[in-house]
């Protein structure tokens, strides 16, 4: 039967309205007796591929959330953790066990969703953590939640569906301000997004709008970004020109939702009229160059996903 994946985005909110699956495990009419499949936190817990994830879930008392009944959980493997920069138990324990579980439940759906039931682009949906994720069925078999690649897709569980991952997804903040305002490198920023609060206050909307139906993609320069720019101090940003930041700031502001996976060499569009901005994609990193810049920014951190788009924070601030 087929399996239907319905999402409505709400006004001012993001809401789930359905996940309906109904493609049930047919019984046996024989004597024989068919072994029950395994919870999701058995099958990881059994897996060797698994063993960080394990000590995560181990650390952060998350076995049984992953025992409830209905869920989709993205599994990232050893590979994942280690490309995500999490390459030991010591490395996941320098965060608190709340943060680990927050990260856990993030990675997880409250219903089973098989990837045939993934419709094609951008999907925004309510993870267990009540963070915003992205799914993405590009085709061809391909699967993405956020940037992460689904490897090896709809592993039967007993209370679900696992999807194995190549990234550990991290949860969003909130919208694209509360993102800015939580990271300690972006603290120039958050002075300048403040600054031209009472000027534009459209744009400072736009930026905390908790709707993913309008999303929005930020190039953020981060503070070593501003004080190159001449920006010295944070009272520096408290003493600009409100135009001149708001000018500089919606130069920044590109519309979509544009993920790393999705960035090509191309010239895009801003939030500031009539100027773009020149994108590069070339062995995994990522560029992006003003009208003005004599060479383009590099995407430091990329991908995090907040309830109206994505933030990737650069290196340049960039001059229309």
């Amino acid at each position: 039967m087929t399996r239907f994946f319905s999402l409505l985005l709400g006004r001012g909110q993001l809401a789930v309205l359905g996940l309906l699956l109904t493609a049930l495990l047919s019984c046996t009419k024989d004597d024989t007796t068919v072994a029950e499949p395994k919870t999701i936190t058995d099958q990881i817990l059994e897996d060797k591929q698994f063993s960080l994830l394990k000590e995560a879930m181990a650390y952060a008392n998350a076995g049984d959330a992953l025992k409830a009944a209905n869920l989709t959980f993205f599994a990232p493997n050893d590979a994942a953790f280690q490309a995500s920069g999490i390459s030991s138990v010591a490395t996941i324990m320098t965060m608190s066990k709340e943060q680990v579980k927050t990260m856990l439940l993030y990675h997880a759906l409250n219903a089973p969703v098989t990837s045939s039931a993934i419709p094609s682009g951008q999907n925004a949906v309510l993870t267990a953590s009540q963070g915003v994720a992205y799914l993405n069925n590009a085709g061809g078999g391909t699967i993405y939640v956020n940037s992460a690649r689904v490897t090896q897709p709809d592993i039967k569980a007993a209370n679900g569906i696992i999807h194995v991952i190549d990234r550990v997804l991290t949860p969003s903040a909130g919208s694209i301000l509360a993102t800015i305002q939580a990271n300690p490198r972006l603290t120039f920023l958050a002075a300048a997004v403040k600054r031209v609060d009472s000027s534009n206050p459209s744009l400072i909307a736009s930026l905390s709008n908790t709707s993913a139906s309008n999303p929005l993609t930020l190039f953020a320069p981060n503070d070593d970004a501003f004080i190159a720019a001449g920006y010295k101090t944070i009272s520096a940003i408290e003493t600009a020109s409100t135009q001149t930041l708001l000018s500089l700031l919606s130069y920044h502001i590109v519309s979509g939702l544009n993920l790393s996976y999705q960035i090509q060499t191309s010239s895009v569009n801003t939030l500031l009229s009539g100027n773009r901005l020149n994108l590069t994609a070339s062995n995994g990193v990522l560029g992006v160059k003003g009208n003005k810049n004599t060479t383009p920014a590099i995407v430091r951190t990329a991908d995090l996903v907040a309830t109206n788009g994505v933030v990737h924070i650069i290196d340049q601030v960039l001059q229309p």
